[in-house]
């Protein structure tokens, strides 16, 4: 699936792809939020959650760009 299909997308389809086909890669912490990033083929999907609440904010899809660098260490996506 390219960036634009999964775009086209309901947002119940797009969590439906993101959960079957959605690889995780690693996760950040800020003081009251986590975001999970997943690959999907050549873009990525950060899962927003809120830490007190336990429960999903919403996500945001990108190739690269802002978001992304919080996930990098030497330019590298750090597996974890």
């Amino acid at each position: 699936m390219e960036l634009y299909d999964y775009l086209a997308l309901d947002n119940d389809e797009q969590w439906d792809v993101l959960w079957d086909e959605g690889v995780y890669l690693t996760s950040y912490k800020s003081i009251d939020c986590s975001y999970r990033l997943y690959a999907i083929n050549k873009f990525y999907v950060e899962v927003e959650m809120c830490v007190t609440r336990d429960i999903i904010l919403g996500m945001g899809v990108f190739v690269e760009g802002k978001k992304l660098e919080k996930y990098l260490i030497e330019g590298k996506i750090v597996i974890t």
